[in-house]
Formats: C-alpha cells, sequence, structure tokens
C-alpha cells in the first residue's frame, strides 16, 4: 500500500478515536489495582455528568424534606468541578462546605465506575423515613445507579438498593478545602464484576 495513503488512513483513524474518547470514557473512582488505562480525574466531563445525573435522580426519587442539601464529591474534584454538579443536579443541591455540613443533609458519591456508553454511580444518601441513629445522626443507605450516556447527555437507567449499613458515607470533603489541583488517590481492589441490569426503575414520584 502506498505510504502516503497509509499515513492518512492511519491519520483519519487515529482522529476518529480521539473524537468518540471525547463522548466516551473508561473511568474509575476509586482507581482500581492494576487498570492503569482508566481515567481518574473525577474533573473530566463525563465523570462530571455522570455524577450529576445520579445524584439528581437520588435526590427526586428521596427527596430531602426541606428545600436544600448538599452533595459531598470525592476528593479530587475541583471548586469549578463542584459548582458545576450543583448546578447541573439543580432542586436546592448546593456543594458541601464548612458552614452547611451541619445544616443540611449530605447526598455522597463514594464510587463512579464508567464503562463507554454505561456507568454505574454509588450514592449514599440519608434515610428520612426512619428515626436518627442512637448516638445522633442520620441512618444512611446506599445504592447503585446504573446510567447510560456516553455519546448522549447521562441518564438513569435503573438502580439497586444496598441493605443499611453496607455502603456508610465516606469522609466529608467540603468545597472549602477543594485544591484546583488534583491529587493522587491510592488505588483499590475491584469487587464489583457483576453485569448490569439496566432495566429502568419507575420514575421519581411514580
Amino acid at each position: 500500500m502506498n505510504t502516503r495513503i497509509l499515513a492518512r488512513i492511519t491519520a483519519a483513524t487515529l482522529l476518529a478515536l480521539s473524537a468518540g474518547s471525547c463522548a466516551r470514557e473508561y473511568a474509575n473512582y476509586p482507581p482500581i489495582t492494576g487498570d492503569d488505562f482508566a481515567v481518574k480525574n473525577v474533573n473530566s466531563q463525563n465523570m462530571r455528568s455522570a455524577m450529576a445525573a445520579a445524584l439528581r435522580w437520588t435526590a427526586l426519587r428521596y427527596p430531602p424534606p426541606g428545600n436544600a442539601f448538599a452533595i459531598n464529591l470525592p476528593p479530587g474534584v475541583t471548586p469549578a468541578t463542584y459548582e458545576a454538579v450543583a448546578q447541573a443536579v439543580g432542586n436546592g443541591a448546593v456543594p458541601l462546605s464548612e458552614e452547611n455540613e451541619k445544616s443540611l443533609p449530605i447526598y455522597h458519591i463514594t464510587r463512579i465506575w464508567l464503562r463507554g456508553t454505561v456507568a454505574r454511580i454509588d450514592v449514599v444518601r440519608p434515610v428520612f423515613e426512619v428515626e436518627n441513629k442512637p448516638g445522633g445522626g442520620p441512618v444512611y443507605r446506599g445504592a447503585e445507579i446504573r446510567l447510560s450516556g456516553g455519546w448522549e447527555p447521562w441518564h438513569v437507567t435503573g438502580s439497586s438498593e444496598y441493605e443499611i449499613g453496607v455502603l456508610e458515607p465516606p469522609a466529608l470533603h467540603p468545597i472549602n478545602q477543594a485544591s484546583d489541583v488534583y491529587p493522587t488517590i491510592e488505588p483499590m481492589p475491584a469487587p464489583y464484576g457483576a453485569p448490569i441490569n439496566t432495566k429502568p426503575d419507575p420514575a421519581p414520584g411514580s
């Protein structure tokens, strides 16, 4: 094959791949041991969009009793990411801060798993239907939120709730402590290998 033609084909292929990578992403938070290929920056556009979609759906399905709630995003998010995700979630969402962490209910992101056009996000939220723990503080329950997107905006296709106590809230990471410098996060083993069930849950409020 003519080397000039081959060079053009190669360039076109690389261009197509780079264009696709803008729309789809292979990403993990927390990082998984041995997976050096995955995107780990939680400020990437796809991570931000998937977090916002999962939090918005959770807050609509399990709304707080008041008009406002805080979102606790993973370490490494920048202030700009915090603000962008809170705005996308809407419905009273604000970034977690040192000022509101004791006064507002908090919805937490604990895991982000993106594989092209599918995603799983673990969200831990307060259970408002039960009394606080004997020692004080709300009871929390986690859920795996399944999404589809990548080429299109992320949207929820289903969810599975964990038993109470399986997922606990992570350490608080207020926007006041967020930095524009993305930190190094230690990898963790990957216990998540179950196939994704894309059967939709009922819409919030139904």
